[in-house]
């Protein structure tokens, strides 16, 4: 048994410290906040009938891994998991507006470009360029795959589907979901075992049919009856129950001789080993104050953060949104010039506990969250985000909650019950090439060091299914 120390109480540091726990080890974890769960959080939206509680960060997690369903069965919730309304999303395109999303695809990738919704997204001509994935050859990007080259999202799509169906399809839901240029996220990351089954069936659209088909029955993700936040909740409560959480405790030195943490108060935290469950540039600074000096890892440029994004919470009363005119929500292009969020949920159409949750303060009560902020909005925070006024957030939210729903501005207005501005920065990467491998290089540089490990969302990659793999993988065996 050896006493491990995680610094950070996000999801990734929640999880690491479970699984240490139930591999036998104590466990002391230091969250420089006073609020664990990182980007799992929830807003308390204060109406005039009650509280309505909902996710601001993440809210769902893949369902192609077994592994947060394992977990969550562990902690007691496994009856708590939902999947979404299964009515999709939309999209919002230049010269085209609001369209449903093709029904069968893979992160905006078609699984059938020859539907009627991939052809009145992409025009005839868009169209029929992507349908040639069906018959064009694999060669290329087979040997790619055997040379053990890195293959992105937006280099196969735009080979396979053409750049309209890049630019329409694919980009709106890699920047949605994952706050990325599709040119800079590996495929892997995303769809593991997508280029694979490509090469295997000759077509990357044929092989998305297969994936899809071949997964277990129900929705691509799901979430907890309740928000994600519950999750947090119970990995807190059992790491309180079998171990130590100290909140307020900011980690800024290590000494990897006597296996020290030390903290911003000058406590001095020791234990066998220690993991950095936290964002790739406070590794690097951390990392950086290692001592003994001729133990310490040479170390690249700091990693740098991403642009991050702002999110609107907007509960309104209002019986145009009760038919669900966009689904569970819509993803918008980049190239759209009358719209300024990236995407927006409708969180009282996609979860059913949250309808009903509403239902009760209101008849026609809803919850819309949009989101500001792109990876390619210029560096000089011109583009509404993350360093946007919330006045002028809101005042945009308003705008394009309109647009986007088909709703007057002034219905918005005059039935908005409640709103909140979140900002989120630290647990998202800038996703350059460059970025990527300064992160990579913490990671080879931490593997060198005896006792200390690495984990979240920089290391393990977007989403909840990854960061809880990756935290469930680490070992700490007892050093010799």
């Amino acid at each position: 048994m050896t006493h491990v120390v995680i610094v950070g109480a996000g999801i990734a540091g929640l999880i690491a410290g479970y699984s240490a726990i139930k591999a036998g080890h104590t466990v002391t974890v230091l969250e420089s906040t006073n609020q664990p769960g990182g980007a799992v959080q929830a807003q308390q939206l204060k109406l005039p009938e009650g509280m309505l509680g909902v996710d601001t960060g993440a809210e769902a997690y893949a369902a192609r891994s077994t592994v947060l369903d394992e977990l969550l069965d562990d902690l007691g919730l496994v009856n708590d998991i939902v999947a979404p309304n299964p009515a999709g999303s939309w999209l919002y395109l230049p010269d085209v507006g609001a369209i449903p999303a093709p029904r069968v695809g893979m992160w905006g990738i078609p699984g059938d470009p020859t539907a009627q919704e991939v052809v009145v997204a992409l025009g005839a001509e868009g169209a029929a360029r992507a349908a040639e994935d069906l018959q064009a050859p694999m060669d290329v990007w087979a040997k790619r795959r055997a040379a053990g080259e890195s293959i992105t999202v937006g280099e196969l799509v735009a080979d396979r589907f053409g750049p309209v169906a890049l630019d329409r399809l694919v980009a709106p839901v890699v920047a949605g979901v994952h706050s990325a240029d599709p040119n800079d996220v590996d495929i892997d990351k995303v769809a593991p075992g997508l280029v694979d089954k490509a090469i295997e069936h000759g077509s990357v659209a044929k092989a998305v049919a297969y994936l899809r088909a071949a997964a277990p029955p129900g929705a691509a993700v799901k979430s907890l009856r309740g928000g994600m936040q519950k999750l947090v909740d119970a990995l807190v409560a059992y790491v309180e129950a079998h171990g130590q959480l100290q909140r307020g405790a900011k980690a800024v030195a290590l000494d990897m001789e006597s296996r020290t943490v030390f903290t911003e108060t000058q406590q001095r935290v020791q234990g066998d080993q220690i993991v950095l469950a936290v964002d790739a540039p406070t590794a690097h600074d951390l990392v950086s104050t290692m001592t003994p000096l001729q133990q310490r890892p040479e170390l690249p440029p700091r990693p740098a953060f991403g642009a991050g994004v702002a999110l609107v919470m907007m509960a309104l009363e209002s019986a145009a949104l009760d038919e669900q005119p966009r689904g569970t929500g819509i993803l918008v292009s980049p190239n759209v010039t009358d719209v300024a969020a990236k995407a927006a949920t409708h969180v009282t159409a996609k979860w059913d506990w949250a309808r009903g949750k509403a239902g009760e303060l209101g008849k026609h009560r809803h919850v819309v969250r949009l989101s500001y902020g792109r990876v390619t909005d210029p560096a000089d925070g011109s583009a509404p985000g993350h360093d946007t006024e919330a006045e002028d957030l809101v005042q945009l939210a308003r705008q394009d909650l309109s647009k986007l729903f088909d709703v007057s501005e002034r219905h918005v207005i005059e039935n908005l019950a409640q709103v909140a501005v979140i900002r989120w920065r630290a647990s998202m990467p800038l996703t350059t090439s460059e970025n990527t491998r300064r992160i990579a290089a913490i990671q080879d540089a931490v593997q060198t060091i005896d006792g200390l490990h690495v984990t979240g969302a920089w290391f393990a990659g977007t989403g909840l299914a990854a960061i809880a793999q990756y935290s469930l993988a680490l070992r700490f065996y007892p050093l010799q």
